[in-house]
């Protein structure tokens, strides 16, 4: 389904097989460094377990670098988002309950997309802002992109370190992020006006992300969360999302569906 004029915004819309809709519907967002990957590819994989919850998935494609910058792909899920809002009922989707899933670069835009306000957006999406957001889980997230490739093999860091070298200029416009850039793009930069419920999945072994920056993001939420809205569920030993099956196996996917059922309750 087209929320856009490029054909990279686009959303597939899956379906509970038993139920009547509308139903509650979690919102899917690929990673991929900002530069790969599609709507329809692994990072997919762990919201199908939620068909069987009752809850719809919706599979948002976003536009990539080097066709545009940081951040016109979150402008992309906020344009998805909003397009959810006004049209989801028409496909069944009880538009008042959305929870967002975001894995690596597409942890980065749910977790933007869950601040309370957060990074400035064009006038046409200012709308957006209004939408209800639940919860969002976010697996490895991208939060500090100025710094990575400090955990794992010597082979494992090296090569994070050449990947991003190269991704930045298609990202950023530069091999170097610049300030202001890198404030822009972390979610940290936001938190103080507030966020919604947070639920962070991180592997303790990730050569892309570093651990401690995630931990230092939950940490930063504590002072603004309540206990119950917000988890950080630590999987040792853990490299990135796709490395794995560690974020693919059921034990690791049910703690966020019972955290987002907690909160579609509530």
């Amino acid at each position: 389904i087209p929320y856009g004029d490029d054909p990279l915004q686009k959303l597939d819309i899956y379906l509970p097989e038993e139920g009547k809709g509308p139903f509650p519907v979690i919102v899917n967002v690929h990673g991929g460094g900002f530069s790969v990957c599609d709507k329809h590819d692994f990072h997919l994989y762990p919201t199908m377990f939620a068909l069987q919850q009752g809850f719809a998935v919706a599979a948002v494609n976003y536009r990539l670098s080097p066709a545009v910058r940081y951040p016109e792909h979150y402008y992309d899920l906020e344009r998805a988002l909003l397009w959810i809002s006004r049209h989801g009922a028409e496909k069944s989707i009880y538009t008042n309950t959305i929870f967002l899933w975001g894995t690596s670069a597409g942890g980065n835009l749910v977790l933007q997309a869950g601040m309370k306000k957060g990074l400035p957006l064009p006038a046409e999406l200012q709308p957006a802002k209004e939408v209800r957001i639940n919860a969002v889980a976010a697996m490895c997230p991208g939060i500090d992109l100025l710094h990575y490739g400090n955990t794992g093999t010597l082979f494992e860091r090296l090569m994070v370190r050449i990947l991003f070298h190269n991704l930045h200029p298609y990202v950023f416009g530069t091999r170097k992020v610049p300030q202001e850039a890198a404030r822009q793009s972390d979610p940290t930069t936001y938190i103080k006006d507030g966020m919604v419920p947070v639920y962070l999945q991180q592997g303790a072994r990730d050569p892309a992300v570093p651990f401690d920056s995630v931990k230092e993001f939950h940490d930063r939420l504590t002072a603004i969360l309540p206990h119950e809205d917000l988890v950080f569920h630590v999987l040792e030993g853990a490299p990135h999302a796709g490395a794995d099956e560690t974020y693919f196996l059921p034990e690791n996917i049910d703690p966020i569906l019972r955290f987002f059922e907690r909160h579609l309750q509530k």
